[in-house]
């Protein structure tokens, strides 16, 4: 039996230490194989991953596992799988960690294809954070990979295996191949030499390398191949495979596959930094617009929003909170004007390359005051009541409009706000595009549905056609397939396949062996619920397997006459054969000896050679 297809029942304990029931199997890896078990004390899943029984047979490796399960259970951070227990039970070296519903990144980018550059670089930070935090521990992750990268279906980006691969830099060689994968290993541990933080970076690039392109950086016929690509070649610049991608952005991951570590980001907040700055211009679009006032003063942080070919320029946005614009200093006291002269307000040139704003309601600015010689009393025209009032309602009116023409600019450009898009029954690529195109984010889930082919959105939340504000997650559920399905036809398949078959279909499976006088040893000859019936996904088909026909004891028939020898022991399943003999001192016609003898354990089916006398 392969380790890919373990039988829980029969490769590990039912229950370990105790308090974790084996439910089925979730994967393999080199050196562990995992399942999905439940915690009968708390009422819990957990993922229970096992040692395997080479690496449980190693004393000085099962000490590096304990150390190194104590350090990972030590991490707190949403961003890093739990690990709640580890011990061993019947011979079976075993961890207890959190179970994470969703699928790996792995599994995303075989679906899909690259991904948007925004979003492997929101799961690139996701992943930054959590290894920021174990290496602030002292604790080196050493295979840092899409398989161990999880995205949870509740939206979490969860790294997975912290501390067990360290465990394997005393058996590089031990097996012939080097530990990890060698897709992902960095130049040093390639060579055997040892790993650090930095090692961790590198191959976090090659992990946002595959997120942009599709692929890894390095590909080759055997794992000795690509490590040595590792350490000698320079990779493909990641724009010339993929378009889309920043400069900026494909200079940061050139700069995280570096061959030499000093020549890498040498921390994980250094790495996050740089992806920040690699985004922020496509991300925010935020400019910093210098304000001409004559002398230089203020800063306003604006976006420029293109809207039905009109561009509209904002000024506290989206969190864009402009800087406070320092007063214009007053003006010096101006010379005394002619009585009757209206003094005329200047307005100094903006400054080259500064930009200006229009305003989109009325500012009012305040003038710096006018020194002048009041007119004498007889020279002064007094306005009338009705003229005063006349002006007083004009600007009134124009205050109105002012403030109307204000609104629906707000409303029609700038108002926060989107329209959810409807995206039931789109592909999932394109369901993610309109959601993004509105300025929203997609988070998705999976579910089996009988109405929607695979990888179509079955449900939506919010509802197609409301509105919601900028910036807010739009849940999809995507379909993975029908949710009820005919149960496979397993007979005539050996364990494995059987188990194979179940598990392409999302199935739980339980196996049992028993004999069978009718089908070969190891082929399933009985399953539950039957071939064809119902079932929906995650349901347990069990399934028994034939050990071969039963056994029996030979009933002894010695003295018995031929007839009741015979029937006797066809009754039992066995066949029957005679030889004759002259059975000296015997009645002619009984069974004077057998083969074998009575009481012998036999198989149904099995021949019982009877010797019946003749005189």
């Amino acid at each position: 039996m392969n380790d890919h297809h373990r039988d829980p029942e029969t490769a590990v304990p039912a229950l370990l230490a105790g308090r974790y029931r084996i439910v089925s199997p979730l994967g393999s890896g080199g050196m562990a194989d995992v399942y999905l078990a439940e915690d009968e004390r708390l009422g819990r899943p957990v993922a229970v991953k096992v040692l395997k029984a080479r690496f449980a047979a190693d004393e000085e490796f099962l000490e590096r596992f304990r150390i190194e399960a104590q350090a990972a259970a030590s991490l707190t951070h949403a961003g890093i799988v739990a690990v709640y227990d580890r011990g061993s039970a019947d011979g079976a070296t075993f961890i207890a960690m959190e179970y994470v519903a969703g699928e790996s990144l792995k599994q995303r980018l075989r679906r899909d294809g690259a991904l948007p550059p925004e979003e492997a670089v929101t799961i690139a930070l996701a992943v930054l954070s959590a290894l920021g935090a174990a290496h602030a521990r002292h604790i080196v992750h050493r295979d840092v990979t899409s398989y161990n990268v999880m995205l949870a279906e509740d939206a979490r980006v969860v790294v997975t295996d912290f501390g067990i691969a360290r465990m394997g830099d005393s058996a590089l060689t031990r097996t012939g191949a080097m530990m990890g994968t060698s897709s992902y290993l960095s130049p040093e541990q390639a060579q055997g030499k040892p790993a650090d933080e930095r090692s961790d970076l590198y191959s976090l690039g090659v992990v946002l390398y595959e997120m942009l392109t599709g692929r890894v950086p390095f590909r080759g016929e055997s794992d000795v191949a690509v490590a040595m690509q590792h350490v000698q070649t320079a990779p493909p610049n990641p724009r010339t495979l993929t378009t889309g991608i920043s400069e900026a952005l494909a200079a940061v991951v050139m700069r995280a596959l570096s061959k030499e570590p000093a020549d890498r980001f040498q921390s994980a907040e250094e790495f996050s930094a740089a992806l920040r700055r690699a985004r922020r211009p496509a991300r925010t679009g935020a400019v910093s617009v210098e304000l001409g006032r004559g002398t230089g003063h203020g800063t306003l942080a604006a976006a420029a929003v293109q809207k039905d070919g009109a561009a509209v320029a904002l000024g506290a946005r989206a969190g864009v909170v402009p800087a406070p614009v320092a007063p214009a200093p007053l003006a010096p006291p101006a010379a005394p004007l002619p009585v009757g002269v209206v003094p005329a307000t200047a307005t100094a040139p903006a400054a080259a390359g500064d930009a200006v704003l229009e305003p989109l309601a009325t500012v009012v600015a305040s003038e710096a005051p006018t020194r002048y010689r009041p007119a004498e009393p007889h020279a002064v025209a007094r306005p009338r009541p009705r003229r005063r009032l006349r002006r007083s309602v004009i600007a009134a009116l124009a205050v109105a409009v002012a403030a109307a023409a204000a609104w629906v600019a707000y409303a029609t450009w700038i108002a926060p706000g989107a329209t959810v898009p409807e995206v039931v029954g789109q592909a999932r690529k394109d369901a993610a595009a309109a959601v993004r195109d509105e300025g929203l984010r997609p988070v998705f889930h999976y579910v089996w549905a009988d109405k929607y082919a695979a990888g179509e959105v079955a449900r939506q939340k919010p509802r197609g056609g409301g509105k919601v504000d900028d910036g807010v997650k739009v849940d999809l559920w995507v379909s993975r397939g029908p949710l009820h399905l005919p149960a496979p036809d397993l007979s005539g398949l050996t364990a494995d396949a059987a188990r194979g078959r179940l598990e392409l279909a999302s199935l739980a499976y339980r196996g049992h062996r028993a004999a069978s006088a009718t089908v070969p040893k190891g082929q399933v000859f009985r399953q539950k619920p039957a071939a064809g019936a119902r079932v929906e996904r995650g349901d347990t088909v069990t399934f028994w397997v034939s050990s071969g026909p039963p056994q029996a004891d030979v009933p002894d028939v010695v003295g018995l006459s031929q007839g009741d020898a015979k029937a006797e022991l066809e009754a039992a399943g066995f066949v029957v054969s005679v030889d004759y003999v002259a059975g000296w001192g015997h009645l002619p016609g009984d069974v004077v000896a057998q083969d074998p003898a009575g009481g012998t354990r036999g198989r149904s089916g099995d021949e019982v050679v009877i010797q019946v006398a003749v005189f």
